[in-house]
């Protein structure tokens, strides 16, 4: 069932403690959940552009309901859990629906307004574009590949069978 539930002025300052009288201390927040288009064999590996043909129909919802959303006053959108990829991968499975996200603590960028910058972004630079475009902050879940640390690498090497693809 699709439904998008505003949650007008949630008072900050409960969570924030004191605030100053001089900011706003509300925002109207929208949640979204909707039934998901699954990969009919989530086991199956599939190809980055199969992958992303997947998401992209959830994507195409998600574009829609953040332009409600932002008509009906939202500031901040939330959507589902493993809304834009589904579940019950396998972690070879998953492979080509991964993206590599940045560390925002390490460098700025803003993947909507500089999209050549990093290879297979393509759904965070439609989820950034989306909320630029919709003057909203949005919460999506999805999974990211980040490179092996040493300390990985390390812990690979006395446990290998734990860093297996399953």
């Amino acid at each position: 069932m699709l439904f998008v539930a505003l949650l007008a002025s949630v008072y900050l300052a409960s969570v924030v403690g004191e605030t100053d009288p001089a900011v706003d201390s509300t925002y109207i927040a929208a949640v979204y959940e909707h039934k998901i288009i699954l990969n009919p064999n989530p086991r199956v590996p599939v190809s980055r552009h199969d992958a992303l043909q997947h998401m992209q129909k959830n994507l195409d919802i998600y574009e829609e309901q953040a332009a409600r959303a932002a008509q009906q006053g939202a500031q901040i959108l939330v959507f589902p859990e493993d809304g834009i990829h589904g579940f019950n991968f396998t972690r070879s499975s998953i492979a080509g629906y991964l993206e590599t996200i940045p560390d925002p603590q390490q460098e700025s960028w803003n993947p909507c307004t500089e999209p050549g910058r990093y290879n297979n972004t393509e759904v965070l630079q439609r989820l950034s574009c989306m909320a630029r475009h919709n003057n909203l902050y949005l919460v999506a879940n999805m999974p990211d590949l980040q490179p092996f640390s040493q300390g990985v690498q390390s812990g690979c090497q006395r446990h290998p069978t734990s860093c297996q693809p399953s």
